[in-house]
């Protein structure tokens, strides 16, 4: 804050060079941070401290205008987060993944989504959509199917269909959920610093019907590029 946010200021402007749009990562961050001590070996002496959330991104906005961003706004939410999310008009996260453990009311279910979010099947921290269904309890299991109405076969293409259907702008899908892999495929396992970032597709892998496939529904539902 006391430089004016240079540091933030050019990591934002050397990012944008090279994409259209970024994730902000665990933007609770942004309102309050918890502070350890820095000769600490572990984090329990911690306390929760305010960050200047509101000043770093209007510096950013007066830098670079319109802020094509996303915040990460998953877990443990409070209301001063959503409103800073809302003052700048960043889409939030919804992860259909994280929608079967309860009922009608849970937020990552389509029906409750609303416009200003980015729905994704599942993220690059979590398990593959096959491998999330395969490992999934006995009643997310059963709630998803009665959800949307299918079985386990072509569960990566049931989850694509309904963030494809949903009512948020944007709809991400990792590729690894597009081809319809395991576990095996999974990217990032959180807190691990083992097996991490490994997984590569096979460019045989991409076939004429899976693309016709993801075509279909993009066209269906409105959100090809020049639709």
């Amino acid at each position: 804050k006391q430089s004016g946010f240079q540091w933030w200021q050019a990591r934002i402007w050397f990012n944008l060079q090279m994409f259209d749009l970024l994730r902000i990562d665990h933007f609770r961050g942004f309102v309050a941070t918890w502070e350890v001590p820095a000769g600490d070996e572990t984090a329990e002496n911690g306390q929760w401290v305010n960050a200047p959330g509101k000043e770093l991104f209007w510096s950013l906005k007066n830098a670079f205008g319109e802020l094509p961003f996303i915040a990460e706004d998953l877990g443990d939410i409070t209301p001063d987060v959503i409103e800073l999310r809302e003052t700048f008009g960043f889409p939030g996260m919804k992860i259909l993944q994280f929608a079967f453990g309860g009922g009608a009311e849970n937020g990552y279910l389509p029906h409750n989504y609303e416009k200003n979010f980015a729905a994704y099947t599942g993220n690059h921290d979590n398990n593959t959509t096959v491998g999330w269904f395969d490992s999934a309890s006995k009643h997310e299991k059963k709630f998803c199917q009665k959800y949307l109405a299918c079985k386990r076969k072509d569960i990566n293409w049931n989850f694509i269909r309904a963030i494809w259907q949903s009512v948020a702008d944007t709809a991400i899908v990792p590729l690894q959920d597009v081809l319809g892999l395991g576990k095996e495929a999974r990217m990032n396992f959180p807190s691990s610093s083992l097996g991490n970032w490994q997984w590569r597709f096979e460019k045989e892998q991409l076939t004429k019907e899976i693309s016709e496939k993801l075509r279909e529904l993009t066209e269906i539902y409105g959100r090809g590029k020049n639709q």
